[in-house]
């Protein structure tokens, strides 16, 4: 619980800032962008200026330009091109409850790791602390699984986040399985 509750935590720390994140990489992308259509537009300049090139290696040229692929950063979603800044954006409502959820994530992440540090405690409320957060746990994960998969506007980064908290809903139900029927002797401290 200690181990997958530090991993919960660099993942919500990582949710809080994924706005910010997104943000920097349409920048990036853009800028990108422009610099290549600036070097083909010279590329072009120089090509016009130079008049020593023979008919055959401007038509060479052409050919080339024409069997060029589309330098267009799309990516094929869903049967359809989507340029990659369409598929990274989000609706501002979207944005604001990934960012809530990332903070309620953290909560239950440090929940997360001080049931498994009490676990290792042994103490009479262990099992019961251990119990309830494998519970919140759960509903903050199925809540945001819930939250973030059920509109189709909300894009495929929020989609992809709701999908993966099913993974750790899974990884939950296993712990409290075996928390649940394993031997609870030694949690059993008689009370002085």
């Amino acid at each position: 619980m200690i181990v997958l509750g530090a991993c919960s935590v660099r993942n919500d720390l990582k949710s809080i800032s994924l706005p910010e994140d997104l943000a920097l990489a349409k920048s990036i992308i853009q800028k990108q962008r422009r610099e290549a259509k600036e070097r083909k537009e010279k590329d072009a300049s120089t090509k016009k200026i130079d008049s020593l090139s023979t008919q055959a290696d401007s038509l060479k040229a052409k050919i080339d330009e024409e069997s060029e692929p589309d330098s267009d950063d799309s990516i094929s979603f869903g049967g359809r091109k989507e340029p990659v800044e369409k598929i990274m954006e989000l609706t501002p409502f979207t944005k604001k409850w990934i960012v809530n959820f990332g903070y309620i994530g953290l909560f239950a992440s440090v929940l997360y790791i001080l049931g498994g540090v009490f676990m290792l405690v042994k103490r009479n409320f262990s099992i019961k602390l251990a119990y309830a957060v494998l519970a919140i746990s759960i509903l903050t994960s199925g809540a945001q699984a819930g939250f973030l998969t059920s509109s189709s506007s909300s894009g495929v980064i929020a989609l992809s986040m709701g999908l993966s908290q099913l993974g750790g809903i899974v990884i939950d139900i296993v712990i409290l399985a075996v928390i649940f029927s394993s031997d609870k002797e030694a949690y059993n401290i008689p009370k002085a």
